[in-house]
């Protein structure tokens, strides 16, 4: 059933066309489409035109200055995976900003262009990471650098801590496409990615320090024994400093 302000099926091929059928998230690329097994007529499409500003009030990134015009128009539409649609809508969409998709797109239509015309090889510019220990030692060195892990409670300011709660579980999000799903890292990333929201749905940028010492503690209990399971399953090394907030034996 078709929706105010859905986009029209000559905007959704033409936005999917100049994708070239690729999701645009830069850390995904899946292909959208591909021959139909059964029937060697047809093809078989999983892409969709995901709207950068929501089509109706309430939606994610819901702009209210746009007229129906332009949410229905093909600059309001980027080409992604049923995945990663989905993704950039959760938590409202707070993670994923317009300005962010409008960039993604912008990239994505111009490597295309690069592709296109032979300056650059499709297939390795969309070859996905898979191999998850590159994956966990960019989750060490990201966290290596969050001193809100690891830094004596009475040295920390409860804005600056809420703040970099709020960082890492945006980057935790930004890693999904690319961690191999049921894998143990996607077990442990959705973990910290919980821990991270717990933190921020139960406490304030205003909070005391003694509301943050019991928040963050059990926030940091959390992330060492995903960090240790991280360890122990992919055999990475850890800083001195993540390695104090791993549980003893």
């Amino acid at each position: 059933m078709k929706r105010p302000n859905d986009f029209k099926l000559e905007t959704v091929r033409q936005v999917a066309e100049r994708a070239s059928y690729f999701c645009s998230n830069p850390k995904c690329r899946r292909i959208t489409i591909g021959p139909d097994k059964s029937n060697q007529a047809k093809s078989t499409k999983t892409g969709i035109a995901s709207h950068i500003c929501a089509a109706s009030q309430g939606g994610a990134r819901y702009d209210m200055s746009q007229t129906p015009k332009e949410r229905q128009s093909i600059s309001n539409a980027i080409w992604l995976c049923a995945t990663c649609s989905v993704l950039i809508d959760k938590n409202g969409g707070h993670d994923y900003p317009a300005d962010h998709l409008k960039k993604w797109k912008k990239d994505h239509e111009s490597l295309m262009k690069e592709c296109l015309e032979g300056s650059k090889r499709v297939i390795l510019q969309l070859k996905p990471v898979t191999d998850q220990s590159i994956i966990c030692r960019k989750i060490i060195k990201f966290l290596e650098n969050k001193g809100a892990l690891f830094v004596d409670f009475n040295n920390e300011n409860p804005h600056y801590v809420f703040d970099s709660i709020r960082d890492m579980r945006t980057f935790f999000v930004s890693l999904q496409t690319e961690i191999l799903e049921s894998s143990p890292l996607e077990v442990i990333v959705d973990s910290m990615t919980n821990a991270c929201r717990h933190f921020m749905n139960n406490t304030q940028p205003t909070m005391s320090i003694k509301e943050m010492e019991y928040g963050l503690g059990a926030m940091r209990k959390i992330i060492g024994f995903n960090l240790a399971d991280m360890k122990k399953v992919y055999s990475v090394t850890l800083s001195t400093n993540l390695e104090s907030i791993l549980p003893t034996e």
